[in-house]
């Protein structure tokens, strides 16, 4: 499965006359860093200058990559912004060698300044630990692991994979998973890490001596939680079949409105008639609802000839209607989409959008409704690429109801 996260790339903008000539030089990877109440996480970032002289950067994690090109402010500072989100990181060189830089990681989709620090070397490919201790035991495998915090507790699912002392993989939850994770293992001391522009995930642990894993996890600079693990090769989350679904007294799903042209839009419009359905609760801000708009693409693309619409119910942290437009003219230009996308409103609005849901408990929320519009199928949540062959049965089962639908 390929991922559309693997650069498309946006021209974003000229660069200053008097860096033109050091342009040749910038051919680096970085050990980039964010500054969190958790520590340091890291991630690897490239910058390079391809054969039409743009500026291209690449951030990695793990088997993601997620590319553009870059704008120049002056001649020693540029933004790095990243594709559909709306956040990016002001970087000013530190000295002319390229060799260190510094800056800032803005969200513009969060609600006041919201920013962490940031800083990068040119390195020797290491993400935590430069020479690693010989660990004390293999991590690699399933692990039922609870989050907690003020507010409670979470059950998820860690699936790791370790090799020597690098280690990836990620955790499931109800909501989605946690993103490409990659980190090491040294002596009784874990360390995981992700950033792709909106997640920023910093994951530090324990092995204990029965076993278990302990550790802490903060997400940007707004959020901690501790967590606990236990090896179990059968650990499982709930059926995310069985977690949303229509209220009873309500036989049917429907909703009116805009797209990006201010259009009325409704299910039981004309161009919807006769045609399988499936629906999306969304938001551009949201990776792990990216990742399967990444993934309908390709069902958009294999299933274009068939009696089958996407409409993508997307609420936005700024859904006025300058700020929507803009998001999903960025979202289709990345992912090449052209199905319906609406403009439902704020996140917190979306169990008063679609009062006939039970409850809108993640973004995303997959709905398929078959000829008839009638809710065959709703899947809460969505475990993306790197959850590897859990990604690729869900694939398979999903095409495998589509097949069926549009066959009667």
């Amino acid at each position: 499965m390929k991922l559309k996260w693997i650069a498309v790339l946006f021209l974003m903008g000229g660069y200053s006359s008097l860096f033109a000539n050091k342009l040749p030089e910038l051919n680096r990877k970085y050990r980039a860093v964010l500054n969190t109440p958790g520590g340091e996480l890291p991630f690897e970032l490239e910058l390079r200058i391809d054969a039409n002289g743009k500026g291209i950067f690449t951030v990695m994690n793990g088997q993601e990559q997620i590319s553009n090109t870059f704008l120049y402010k002056s001649n020693d500072s540029f933004d790095l912004a990243f594709p559909v989100f709306d956040t990016y990181i002001r970087v000013v060189f530190t000295d002319n060698s390229f060799e260190k830089l510094s800056g800032i990681w803005y969200d513009k989709s969060r609600s006041g300044n919201y920013y962490l620090t940031f800083k990068a070397e040119v390195y020797d490919m290491f993400r935590f630990v430069k020479t690693p201790l010989l660990p004390a035991e293999n991590v690699e495998g399933k692990w039922a692991t609870t989050f907690s915090d003020e507010s409670g507790k979470e059950e998820t699912v860690g699936i790791f994979k370790q090799e020597a002392s690098h280690l990836n993989g990620t955790f499931l939850t109800t909501t989605g998973d946690y993103r490409f994770l990659e980190g090491e293992v040294s002596a009784d001391s874990f360390f995981l890490s992700a950033f792709d522009g909106s997640h920023a995930f910093l994951f530090k642990g324990k092995i204990q001596q029965d076993g278990t894993l302990t550790g802490n996890w903060w997400s940007g600079k707004h959020y901690t939680a501790a967590f606990t693990a236990l090896r179990n090769v059968n650990a499982q989350l709930p059926d995310p079949k069985s977690l949303t679904y229509i209220k009873d007294g309500n036989t049917k799903f429907g909703f009116s409105l805009p797209d990006e042209n201010g259009n009325i839009v409704s299910l039981g419009d004309a161009q919807f008639n006769n045609k399988a359905v499936i629906v999306i609760i969304t938001g551009s801000w949201c990776p792990n609802c990216m990742d399967e708009t990444s993934y309908l693409s390709e069902v958009e693309e294999k299933y274009k000839d068939k009696d089958l619409a996407i409409i993508a119910l997307s609420f936005e942290r700024k859904p006025d209607v300058k700020s929507f437009k803009n998001n999903i003219e960025k979202e289709r230009l990345y992912f090449g989409i052209d199905y319906t996308i609406l403009n439902a409103g704020l996140p917190k609005d979306a169990n008063t959008v679609l009062p006939m849901l039970n409850n809108v408990m993640s973004f995303p929320t997959t709905i398929i409704l078959n000829k008839d519009h009638e809710v065959v199928e709703i899947y809460t949540g969505f475990s993306g690429p790197a959850t590897g062959d859990i990604f690729v049965e869900f694939c398979k089962n999903f095409e495998e109801l589509l097949d069926k639908l549009l066959a009667k």
